[in-house]
């Protein structure tokens, strides 16, 4: 996936949209503000955000103020990004 914005990768922007979601960037590759940049710039990143953003809440809602295991954190995320590289490699 790709856009008109020469200085960010789309794919960039997409892998780190969770820590952007969670204000958990570290900075050392894309800042908040980059990356906020190029989702209002960039239609195909902007809409796979609203996505994120629409599960992210309702799962907020439907769960309430129970939080997941670490382990079960970590064993969904490490298949979030499976599925994020099966679709990068799929034509």
């Amino acid at each position: 996936m790709s856009c008109n914005d020469d200085d960010v990768d789309c794919a960039e922007v997409l892998d780190r949209v969770y820590v952007f979601f969670d204000r958990e960037l570290d900075d050392r590759t894309l800042t908040y503000d980059e990356i906020k940049a190029h989702l209002d710039d960039c239609e195909p990143c902007l809409s796979t955000y609203d996505i994120e953003r629409v599960i992210r809440e309702t799962l907020a809602r439907a769960c309430a103020c129970d939080h997941a295991p670490d382990e079960l954190r970590l064993k969904i995320r490490a298949r979030i990004q499976e599925v994020r590289v099966q679709m990068t490699r799929t034509p």
